[in-house]
C-alpha cells in the first residue's frame, strides 16, 4: 500500500492534542538504501529511539527494526484522530522517553 497522508495528519493532529513528540510524515534513510517515507515517528515510546508507524501494508518493519526503532503498521481507523484510539496505542507501546516528564493521561497500561 501506498504512503497514506491522512494517517500522518491524525498523527499531527495527535501529537497537538497529547503534547507528544512527532514527525510526520517522517523520512528514514537506511544504512545502505534509498530514503523511505513512513507516516509517523513518535518520539518517546516505544524504543528508545521511539516508534515509526506505516500502513497497513507497509513492507518495511524490518529496515525499521534494523534502525533500531520500534514499529507498527496501522490500519485505516488511525486516518482519523480519535483521542482514546491513539491514547490506548501509546500506551500499549510504552513511554521510553525522560522519567517524570511523561504526558499527564499516561497510564502505561497495555491493550491485554
Amino acid at each position: 500500500m501506498d504512503f497514506d497522508i491522512e494517517i500522518s495528519n491524525a498523527w499531527i493532529q495527535a501529537a497537538a492534542d497529547l503534547n507528544i513528540r512527532v514527525v510526520a510524515p517522517f523520512s528514514l534513510t537506511p544504512i545502505e538504501g534509498e530514503s523511505i517515507l513512513f507516516e509517523a515517528h513518535i518520539r518517546d515510546f516505544g524504543g528508545p529511539k521511539g516508534l515509526i508507524v506505516g500502513n497497513q501494508g507497509s513492507e518495511f518493519g524490518g529496515v525499521r527494526k534494523a534502525s533500531g526503532y520500534y514499529y507498527s503498521n496501522l490500519y485505516p481507523g488511525y486516518r482519523r484522530y480519535n483521542r482514546q484510539l491513539f491514547i490506548d496505542t501509546l500506551n500499549d507501546c510504552g513511554w521510553l522517553g525522560e522519567r517524570g516528564a511523561e504526558p499527564s493521561w499516561y497510564t502505561g497500561k497495555p491493550w491485554s
